[in-house]
């Protein structure tokens, strides 16, 4: 698993409410955005490719319990869909 998925806990998104990042040559990442939903103790997970994500066309997205099972959950989301991304784009994976 990539390092920046491994780090993902339920304390470390509290860090900002909306939370986006990427791994991958530029022009060509995975791109990744979190944002929380408090009220429902949930986070709302998106992936997508090369640009912002309100104009992709390639957005999927899941919710997740905050909570450690939740978030493990989502990680292994994450680098399922970071794997079908390098696959899908020819590009080698990131060995952080």
């Amino acid at each position: 698993m990539l390092q920046r998925f491994s780090v993902i806990t339920p304390t470390w998104l509290n860090r900002a409410s909306c939370y986006t990042g990427s791994v991958g040559p530029v022009g060509r990442d995975f791109r990744y955005r979190f944002q929380q939903d408090g009220e429902n103790r949930q986070i709302k997970a998106a992936v997508y490719s090369r640009l912002c994500y309100e104009r992709a066309a390639d957005v999927q997205e899941r919710t997740f319990p905050w909570d450690e099972e939740g978030i493990a959950r989502m990680r292994q989301w994450l680098q399922e869909s970071y794997e079908t991304f390098c696959r899908r784009e020819g590009i080698p994976e990131e060995a952080e």
